[in-house]
């Protein structure tokens, strides 16, 4: 999976792949020098994580990095230099379906803002059902045995630490899925304390039901729900101020649309911009500054290509920061986050991404102004990048599917 999106094994290199007659990028050519960064084991004496994805950190427990794997389980992981041992935050794998092949599984993880004093956490995982009809856009039906589930649970003191009590599973959002893949699966608090949620198309490819232009449909987009105004009768509350809250032919969960697989989405701690990379389907790869009510084109484009050339171009569509193809350069972007740390000052401000098939990591400057991006390409991954993280110190981890989590640092330098 990339998850990110491709399937694990990228769908045995995706047959559905083209690559030819490619088109000059729109984005400008990445500056190629010497390596700026290398990556250093973050956690040199553990053992290997099982498809890890995820590392998230609370002020609550400072001591401690929260590592996420696909098959359903978070480890408790110390940050001391030496430590070998972890424990079990949680074990959700009794309820997550994630099928070894494809892209789905345990993908999102974030606590709550106010997690200190009420201990709750928000997953994302797969789910197998039994077969059943989902209503699909414009007015089509599928059926499918899957569906992505967006669950709230509490914690609970064991043996003097909290972990995850999984009998207090409230469920905020249950959204069919007609493929495995292309499931997205970020979940972020933003500075607005509002959760965002990631999702895909709904998969296969080429959209089918053209769900990322519906903004009848939840797939293909970002959404925005007010968890804390969650009960057993209502899950989430739609706030007042989404951008289509109040259209008859929209749902008003939708923050933004037209993306095809966002893998992942981030905020710059210090703008509160909301980043993505979106994963592509023939030819290119993007990087979106999400916005409020924005359309980013799929499945009518594809990056700044038109894809379905029968279909009528959008006025309203948003460009990507920067984009780049296939294969050459690379086949399922792996977003990351702004970089705002101290190691590695050359790269400060600048949005760090990276290839899950060709390893290689690139930053971009945003031009907001006058839209001449700067675009250089900063290092490798040891191995096929899943996701990335932030360190309470504004420092990068990737995880990789070598089942290590590494630190960005720069060459020749331990990165701590």
């Amino acid at each position: 999976m990339l998850i990110p999106m491709r399937p694990l094994q990228l769908i045995a290199a995706f047959s559905l792949l083209t690559v030819n007659a490619f088109a000059q990028d729109a984005s400008p050519d990445p500056v190629e020098l010497k390596p700026l960064v290398e990556a250093v084991n973050a956690m040199p004496w553990q053992t290997k994580f099982d498809r890890p994805l995820l590392v998230e950190f609370t002020a609550t427990d400072p001591h401690s990095a929260y590592v996420v794997t696909q098959p359903g389980v978070i480890h408790r992981v110390s940050q001391a230099a030496d430590a070998k041992e972890r424990t079990v935050f949680a074990d959700l794998t009794d309820r997550v379906y994630a099928n070894q092949d494809w892209e789905e599984g345990l993908l999102g993880f974030a606590f709550d803002p106010d997690y200190a004093n009420n201990g709750m956490v928000f997953v994302y995982y797969s789910e197998k059902t039994p077969l059943q009809n989902g209503e699909m856009y414009p007015g089509k039906k599928a059926k499918s045995t899957r569906q992505s589930v967006i669950a709230r649970f509490g914690t609970r003191l064991e043996n003097g630490v909290r972990v995850l009590d999984p009998t207090t599973e409230l469920r905020n959002l249950i959204v069919f899925q007609p493929f495995g893949n292309h499931n997205g699966g970020t979940l972020v608090f933003g500075p607005d304390k509002m959760l965002y949620i990631a999702l895909g198309d709904g998969g296969l490819a080429r959209d089918p039901f053209g769900n990322g232009q519906a903004k009848e449909s939840l797939l293909g987009k970002v959404l925005r729900i007010d968890v804390h105004a969650a009960s057993k009768d209502q899950p989430y509350a739609i706030p007042a101020d989404n951008p289509f809250a109040k259209e008859a032919n929209a749902r008003g969960e939708v923050w933004c649309y037209g993306l095809r697989n966002p893998w992942r989405i981030t905020f710059d701690r210090a703008t509160g911009d909301l980043w993505c990379g979106d994963v592509g389907q023939d030819r290119i790869e993007e990087v979106n500054r999400l916005v409020k009510g924005g359309n980013y084109g799929w499945s009518v484009m594809e990056g700044t290509e038109v894809f379905k050339k029968k279909l009528e171009v959008p006025k309203d569509l948003i460009a990507p920061v920067v984009e780049y193809r296939h294969p050459a350069d690379g086949l399922s972007i792996t977003g990351g986050y702004v970089y705002r740390g101290k190691a590695i000052p050359e790269i400060a401000g600048c949005f760090v991404y990276g290839d899950f098939s060709t390893l290689r990591i690139w930053a971009v400057k945003e031009d907001r102004a006058g839209g001449k991006h700067e675009v250089r390409e900063i290092g490798r991954a040891p191995s096929q990048l899943s996701s990335w993280a932030e360190e309470p110190d504004g420092e990068l981890l990737m995880t990789c599917f070598d089942g290590k989590v590494y630190r960005l640092a720069p060459v020749g330098k331990t990165g701590g």
